[in-house]
């Protein structure tokens, strides 16, 4: 069982690299390709179903494979830094951030 708080981040994580990878158009198995990590392994970040966590490796390749800064992934939706890559994303077609 995982503490509340590392729950949480694992969540906001997820819920991050779901809402990058589909504003980019990539389905798990091409994010998964672009990050050199398994698509089995993005799944379970998306769904939080991970037990052993996730690493600051895979944190880092997914960032580079969605071209947000790591730190993105890591931050909730009202981050400045967050909401400026999703305005970028949305509103130029800027793919990176």
């Amino acid at each position: 069982m995982l503490e509340p708080n590392t729950e949480k981040l694992y969540r906001t994580i997820g819920r991050n690299i779901y809402k990058f990878r589909v504003l980019k158009q990539l389905s798990q198995a091409r994010l998964a390709e672009k990050s050199d990590v398994s698509a089995a392994y993005i799944s379970q970040i998306e769904c939080s179903r991970l037990h052993k966590g996730i690493t600051c490796t895979a944190v880092m390749k997914i960032a580079e494979a969605l071209q947000v800064p790591a730190c993105v992934l890591l931050a909730e939706e009202s981050c400045p830094k967050y909401l400026q890559c999703i305005e970028r994303i949305n509103f130029s077609g800027d793919v990176t951030c």
